[in-house]
């Protein structure tokens, strides 16, 4: 069963590590659990957990929002 730490679920779903957190503080995503990943302890979720996130992702999720400070919409990575 394979884990992933923050920032490598977010590599892996295609969005910033940002979102992740903010997703998780809304509670609108399963909370990542203390693990080893990587061979370090970290928060991390399973493979089931990151299917979630992922459908969440393609029903919620609508990519970058609009730039502050040019009104228009954010340019991706």
């Amino acid at each position: 069963m394979k884990t992933y730490s923050i920032s490598g679920a977010s590599r892996f779903l295609g969005i910033d590590a940002k979102t992740l957190r903010r997703w998780v503080r809304k509670k609108v995503i399963p909370t990542p659990k203390p693990g080893i990943v990587g061979g370090r302890l970290s928060m991390c979720w399973k493979d089931s957990d990151v299917v979630k996130i992922r459908e969440y992702k393609k029903s919620g999720y609508w990519g970058k929002g609009i730039n502050r400070k040019t009104g228009k919409k954010a340019k991706a990575k």
